[in-house]
């Protein structure tokens, strides 16, 4: 992922005005990422935090990682502010799923909650063996 730093927090703050219909998410000092501005994603993140190791900061590093786009930020003393546009978001959905399904996978329980086993259900997939 291409990354773009602006030095001047208030042209970052316009830009963030001017994109907010095309980026995926914002990373904001005060919340962090709340929500994935896809639907599907935002599904794929809402249904799986059930497990502790699944987060949202964790899908998006994984974003930054894996997925062509551009990570637009500022580095600011007050903090962190950035928010990510992808060049394909079918392959972003195709890849965080599997993310989510291999550290499922990895990460096996001894015992599932109803939301968890309603994660699976989501997901298309069966639970993990221990």
């Amino acid at each position: 992922m291409k990354k773009i730093e602006i030095d001047k927090p208030d042209d970052f703050l316009k830009l963030v005005e001017s994109k907010k219909h095309d980026y995926l998410y914002h990373d904001h000092p005060n919340e962090g990422i709340d929500l994935f501005c896809d639907d599907e994603l935002e599904s794929l993140g809402y249904e799986c935090v059930v497990f502790d190791f699944i987060t949202y900061r964790g899908i998006s590093e994984f974003i930054e990682d894996n997925c062509e786009g551009t990570l637009t930020f500022v580095n600011h003393p007050m903090g962190f502010n950035g928010f990510v546009e992808v060049d394909s978001i079918e392959d972003v959905r195709k890849k965080v799923k599997q993310y989510i399904i291999d550290e499922i996978n990895n990460n096996p329980l001894d015992d599932y909650d109803d939301d968890q086993i309603v994660a699976f259900k989501f997901l298309g997939i069966e639970q993990p063996n221990k």
